[in-house]
């Protein structure tokens, strides 16, 4: 039975899944309640006993063919033949067989190999904690075993006793006195242990061992020398010169008494942008311990150790800038940016403090405070500033309110505002001394007003635009910043009311695209964790901490780039064939023709307009439930501390009792069909369409005005991702003509006129080499991120650089087409 034809198991096969079809369609209205699976899986263990059931939501059983039958369960006797009957049991007599086959015609016609299930996984994790198990005690004895000193010979003399083990000398590890002291005179940063007392003790690279006379042993110091490059020699003067930075050394003060590696300096620049919440101190008392680990003594100074680092970080910086590296720039959105989003960061306060020097980063990512202190004054002289209640409808918002914090007395910085490109690249940032002030995003706006932003990004861009109207009016020379558009973020707009969403939303503003304006709450996100050490930290540091942190996070931004566009391509093709067929599937439930749906967008847009006639209930009613929505926002985004999140819950829990409140006080008023639900319900609910707003069949037309902005803005998004590709791949080559030309001039200035002030002879040669590796990893970007585009845009034959002017009109022109209809 076991040796069965293929013709007459494929035969099998095919009855076995006909009768399997018969059950499931065929059946009669009479055996509808009846079990319709004929067969089910059920899976064994080695012993043949059924393993148990897995209760996880969407979890697929993988039917194992060593171990799994076929048991029958049901069949309906109408559609049951003797014939059938056999095939059953031929089916049961030959479960491994049958399921090999069926398998093996799977992958004949390309279904593709099985996914792993989480059975495996758990399988996976199974046999790894039994192995562990079984080896937990070999493993026990084996580190004890470790702590044995090694008999034996010295490995490098051959005839003496060893008496010394170096872990950084693998595999000859084993010295005798004479060998260790004469190796080691040179690598004295190995770490060496001593087993002359019958187990290791660590050594110093100042100690050494020395056998006396009578085959004793005792401990000695010694003067060490650092491990340099041989210095150089200059014959003619007998002058000497070594260079402790060409060694990979940094010094901790101008004496250089102290050194520091460049590697320690790099791995602490990493842990800050990775982990930005560790402190300094955690990272001194981490190198402490491992001081102590290897036998070596000494406390590290960390006002020291953070001065140097600084001091290091700084001249990277300056290093970079020579070799055109843009830390604070968005290779996408150069020259032009389609938007940027502004918003404020309260938990980056600072603690008041003694004052002192500004940092070396003043004003390179955070700007200068004298400069936002003098425009802010300007401004709020000019307008003569009256800080408002930063109302949106009935609703009210912190950020509007332009007030400081009550703690405010004892703080120097009561947080930090930032702008962000829509790639969540940093652009600029400021410290804000009087709350979220309108004044501080006018700053930032100003600022970036170069660079061609079409749309302006706000949590409460509802209140801002009419104040920057305001200060246009007074203040002519910022009359350039109407150009940009406003733009409310798409989650934020969840919480504001239903007209405002309507007229300032971001998926209702044409040729927006897919832009969300949220994109500095994920910088945001980031800042926030360096906060818990940052507010206690001198304003100097703070200010340098911070930029480090930024353009460290700007890095791993601009070097991903390429992926994040092409992934962008991918899934905005996706979704318009989605959006496409959700609005012909709403269309054709409401039985819409294509005039009636441009007609109802256009009944929307004027209908955000129009006045909205409201009596105090339902103003009160829409006030409180804007209020706890907002309050909602802010619990995580602007709350550092659990005492201030205690205090937004309870005003919520408040404010949610008088909602409940005034929901009865209205219900009560009203007929049946009118009345509201509970605040759950109502709050459960983004932009919950009051009865008093949505008059007639309006709530019907904005689901579909939805629809339609969301396709539009979808295509737009498709056209924009295109055109940031090409100026991915313009910035890319610009920089490179960049450091081509730099490169040319240095060569050629032989008399030190180009802007290398400072340099000397062997600093610009030194320029001249990082110039060439600058270029050479530019070319590597370029031609990965050449790679991705091709391979996602489906340009294999039409090369990136054939992208001209001329197309770029013509999609812009269809665009707006497609837009207008």
């Amino acid at each position: 039975m076991n040796n069965l034809d293929p013709e007459d198991a494929i035969y099998l096969v095919d009855a076995f899944l006909d009768e399997y079809k018969v059950d499931q369609h065929g059946q009669s209205k009479g055996d509808s309640k009846k079990s319709s699976k004929l067969c089910v899986w059920i899976d064994e263990d080695k012993d043949g006993q059924p393993r148990p059931k897995r209760h996880r939501a969407g979890e697929k059983r993988k039917r194992d063919s060593a171990t799994a039958s076929i048991k029958t369960v049901s069949c309906a006797p109408s559609t049951r033949t003797a014939e059938d009957s056999v095939i059953i049991e031929n089916l049961v007599f030959f479960p491994l067989n049958t399921y090999s086959l069926i398998q093996d015609v799977r992958d004949l016609l390309g279904s593709g190999a099985e996914q792993p299930c989480p059975s495996d996984w758990r399988n996976r994790q199974t046999t790894s904690l039994e192995s562990w198990t079984v080896m937990r005690p070999f493993m026990l004895n084996n580190m004890l075993s470790s702590e044995k000193p090694k008999e034996g010979v010295c490995h490098h003399c051959g005839h003496k006793a060893a008496v010394v083990m170096c872990r950084d000398c693998l595999p000859r590890s084993l010295y005798c006195t004479a060998c260790d002291f004469s190796t080691h005179e040179a690598l004295v940063l190995h770490n060496r242990a001593s087993m002359v007392e019958g187990f290791f003790r660590n050594l110093p690279p100042s100690t050494f061992v020395q056998e006396d006379e009578g085959g004793k042993f005792s401990y000695n110091e010694k003067d060490c020398m650092l491990p340099i490059i041989p210095p150089c020699c200059d014959c003619s003067t007998g002058q000497t010169s070594n260079d402790l930075v060409e060694s990979g050394y940094w010094p901790a003060t101008v004496n250089f008494e102290t050194l520091y590696m460049v590697d320690l300096f790099t791995t602490y620049e990493d842990l800050k942008i990775t982990a930005p919440g560790m402190s300094r101190q955690a990272f001194v008392s981490m190198l402490e311990c491992r001081t102590k680990l290897f036998g070596r003594s000494g406390k590290i100074c960390g006002d020291t150790m953070q001065r140097a680092f600084l001091e290091w970080a700084y001249a990277k910086f300056e290093v970079d800038k020579l070799s055109q590296v843009q830390h604070f720039q968005c290779p996408a959105c150069t020259p032009s940016m389609l938007a940027v989003a502004v918003d404020g960061n309260r938990k980056l306060y600072r603690f008041k403090s003694q004052p002192g020097p500004d940092g070396f980063f003043d004003g390179v990512f955070l700007a200068n405070d004298a400069e936002v202190s003098s425009f802010v004054d300007y401004i709020h002289g000019t307008t003569g500033h009256n800080p408002g209640k930063g109302r949106c409808g009935a609703g009210q918002w912190t950020a509007a309110r332009e007030s400081a914090n009550k703690s405010a007395s004892k703080l120097d910085e009561e947080g930090v505002e930032v702008a962000v490109c829509r790639h969540g690249v940093l652009l600029k940032g400021l410290n804000m001394f009087c709350g979220e002030i309108f004044a501080y995003p006018l700053y930032l706006q100003k600022q970036l007003a170069s660079q061609n932003v079409q749309f302006f990004c706000s949590d409460v861009v509802c209140k801002y635009w009419p104040y920057l109207q305001k200060v246009v009016d007074r203040c002519p020379e910022l009359e350039d910043l109407m150009n940009m558009r406003p733009f409310l973020s798409i989650m934020h707009a969840k919480a504001h009311s239903w007209m405002c969403e309507l007229k300032w939303g971001g998926r209702n503003q044409v040729g927006a695209g897919t832009t969300i304006g949220e994109e500095v709450e994920q910088v945001n996100s980031f800042l926030s964790r360096a906060a818990i050490c940052s507010k206690y930290m001198s304003k100097a540091v703070r200010t340098d901490m911070l930029t480090i942190q930024a353009s460290g996070w700007n890095k791993r931004k601009a070097e991903n780039l390429d992926r994040t566009l092409a992934k962008r391509c991918i899934k905005t093709v996706q979704r318009i064939a989605e959006a496409t067929k959700d609005l012909e599937k709403l269309t054709a439930e409401l039985s819409l023709q294509q005039d009636t749906v441009q007609q109802w967008v256009t009944d929307v847009q004027q209908w955000t307009s129009g006045p909205t006639i409201q009596n105090d209930l339902q103003r009160t009613i829409e006030g409180l439930y804007l209020g706890i929505k907002q309050r909602k926002f802010q619990l995580y985004r602007q709350s550092g501390g659990n005492k201030r999140r205690h205090q937004l819950r309870r005003k919520i829990a408040v404010e949610k009792k008088a909602l409940e409140v005034t929901i009865n006080d209205h219900n009560a008023t009203i007929g049946e069909a009118e009345k509201l639900p509970s605040p759950n319900e109502l709050l459960a609910v983004d932009n919950y369409s009051w009865p008093w707003e949505c008059n007639g069949d309006m709530e019907r037309k904005k689901n579909v005005f939805d629809k339609v902005m969301l396709l539009a803005r979808l295509k737009e998004e498709e056209f924009i991702v295109v055109r940031e590709v090409k100026q991915h791949m313009e910035y890319m080559k610009s920089v490179a003509g960049q450091i081509e030309e730099f490169t040319f001039q240095l060569t050629e200035d032989t008399n030190g006129k180009c802007s290398t002030e400072g340099l000397m002879e062997n600093g610009r040669e030194g320029l001249l080499c990082v110039l060439k590796r600058r270029l050479c990893e530019v070319a590597a970007q370029l031609a990965t991120a050449r790679t991705t585009y091709k391979s996602i845009l489906g340009l294999q034959t039409l090369p990136l650089d054939d992208f001209s002017e001329d197309e770029d009109s013509e999609n812009t022109s269809s665009t707006d087409e497609e837009l207008g209809e």
